[in-house]
């Protein structure tokens, strides 16, 4: 640790180590060339800013966090000493130790991304699932849900409700180690503001930071944009700091004049002392977002600028990035974009689905069977993604392909009544995990002439289902509710699956012959607690999209408009 807070020292120390005097708002290096002394106060305020976080979240993610988006982070164009470059990458090697595994790291950025699935889905929710809204809901919900470590931030307890495990305390020496060399510090910020003439007023004091820090925290946003408004007006300095200007954004989202001007203010004071910025990023996704698209130009060098501000981990930013092109018309840089992501592996179920909507929006047949024959073959995309995509383009040849997935949605009449018991069917629909998003929720509805029994959940540890972890199956019941009567299983039933992503109805009927006991045995191994299958169903026609399909004994046929 204590070679942690060193380093950030010495980059002090580095960044100014040939600033000479300023002189109207410039210093000037040996080799006679400009520098902003903002930037210098900026690198002061943002190492103080940095520390102040660590000691305040007491958080190994944090310190990690820091080290990448600071430490490691830092632009050395204006450290022109080699020798104080190698000391640095060495300091920094040395690090590891402090920083956070790639398991935990892995884990968060999990977290993070079922946050941001969810997010999408709540905007989903109680629309009509359509290209353009699809592209508006994803634009919204990665401009909402900021960076991965802003989130964490503003959300950590929601993260430490899902895995204590993920936050883990400094202990009480390191901690005294950082507040001791944040003394150090002081002493060397008071000896670069003397020695370079800069005025002391928009340095930041570790107690402004501190206050700033703690104020960000608060809770609701309500009172944050008080606090934050007051700590402006008593410190002028924070004019010039601007991560203040991003969380100021945040506490008035639904003010669109306010959150523009925080985030133009943002842009007036940055500097570029990072090589990547990802507050920069996240400000200029929200501009683009707020902006109308009357200035294309702008807007495209935004993007731009967007994607040099990024990392390959950042494939929300790509993402979005690639919506935003297609918004423009710029169909091949919204394609670069998306494959990016597919090609590193970040969510490529959604990537896909949207890439392939693109491409057949913009009428290139070509490339959007390339990508259609790629996502049927590839497990990491999603069955309602191929379905849904199947159905825009209203490809029986494609939908045979995929036969085999939809028959796995299985329904059987089972019985649960004990030997004294009137014997009734309980209907059980087992349903493959990959048919389901994983941290969505959705519906579930059994119905015909004589019975109607629907269910909603939340996602798929819903404690109402039961999951076969082995099988990969969500399993659902639907028990008859009273019974008086022996009934045995209704001839024919219609089932309906909906969630943000598909809206798939089923009809299915008895099958005649025994289903026999290997049948029963799968059943049985899926499901251990039913001990008598009373009969099995055979998927006969699937509708979605406004279509329906006769399945076959020779495969899946349209329904004819006349037979509808």
């Amino acid at each position: 640790m204590k070679r942690f807070i060193s380093l950030l020292v010495m980059f002090i120390c580095a960044a100014s180590f040939f600033i000479g005097p300023c002189v109207e708002g410039a210093v000037t290096l040996k080799d006679e060339k400009s520098y902003d002394p903002l930037e210098v106060l900026q690198a002061l305020n943002y190492c103080t800013y940095s520390l102040s976080k660590i000691v305040s979240f007491n958080d190994r993610v944090v310190l990690s966090f820091e080290y990448d988006n600071i430490i490691n982070n830092l632009n050395l164009n204006a450290i022109t000493d080699e020798e104080i470059v190698k000391l640095m990458a060495k300091l920094m090697d040395t690090l590891k130790d402090e920083i956070i595994s790639e398991r935990k790291r892995e884990r968060i950025e999990k977290s993070y991304q079922k946050r941001l699935e969810r997010t999408l889905y709540n905007f989903l929710s109680g629309v009509n699932v359509s290209p353009q809204s699809v592209v508006s809901a994803a634009v919204s919900a990665v401009s909402s849900m900021g960076s991965m470590y802003v989130n964490y931030q503003r959300r950590i307890e929601e993260y430490m409700d899902e895995s204590e495990e993920i936050i883990e305390a400094l202990d009480d020496e390191k901690l005294d180690v950082i507040n001791s060399i944040r003394k150090d510090m002081l002493t060397a910020s008071w000896s670069i503001i003397k020695k370079y003439n800069i005025d002391d007023q928009y340095r930041l004091t570790e107690k402004q930071i501190n206050e700033f820090v703690e104020n960000v925290k608060s809770n609701p946003a309500e009172m944050q944009h008080r606090k934050l408004e007051r700590l402006l007006q008593d410190n002028p300095a924070f004019e010039y700091f601007p991560p203040f200007w991003y969380y100021y954004s945040l506490t008035r989202e639904e003010d669109e004049v306010f959150v523009l001007g925080c985030l133009n203010r943002f842009l007036q004071t940055q500097r570029p002392i990072f090589r990547r910025d990802i507050l920069w990023a996240s400000v200029l996704m929200e501009r683009v977002r707020l902006q109308k698209e009357t200035d294309s130009q702008s807007i495209r060098a935004d993007l731009e600028e967007i994607i040099r501000q990024s990392n390959n981990s950042d494939w929300q930013n790509f993402l979005f990035v690639g919506l935003a092109y297609t918004k423009l018309g710029m169909v091949d840089e919204a394609r670069r974009n998306l494959q990016r992501n597919i090609d590193n592996g970040y969510e490529v179920s959604l990537n896909s689905r949207l890439l392939a909507e693109i491409l057949l929006d913009a009428g290139d047949q070509l490339q959007f069977e390339e990508t259609m024959k790629k996502m049927l073959s590839d497990t990491r995309v999603s069955n309602s993604d191929k379905l849904y995509l199947i159905g825009r383009c209203r490809n029986v040849t494609y939908l045979n392909r995929f036969k085999e997935e939809i028959s796995e949605i299985r329904l059987s009449a089972v019985n649960e009544a004990a030997a004294t018991e009137l014997v009734s069917p309980t209907y059980l629909l087992t349903i493959p995990n990959k048919w389901l998003v994983e941290d969505a929720p959705f519906d579930v509805r059994l119905f015909n002439e004589n019975i109607d029994r629907s269910y909603h959940f939340e996602s798929i540890d819903d404690p109402a289902l039961v999951i076969s972890t082995k099988k990969k199956r969500v399993a659902i019941k639907f028990p008859e509710t009273v019974h008086t009567i022996a009934r045995k299983p209704e001839k024919g039933i219609t089932v309906n699956i909906k969630h943000p992503l598909i809206d798939m109805t089923l009809i299915y009927e008895l099958e005649k012959k025994d289903i026999g006991r290997a049948a029963k045995t799968l059943i049985e191994a899926a499901v251990p607690f039913y001990s008598e299958v009373l009969g099995n169903y055979r998927l006969k026609e699937v509708a979605f999209m406004d279509e329906r399909y006769i399945f076959t004994a020779k495969g899946i046929l349209a329904e004819s408009k006349d037979n509808k």
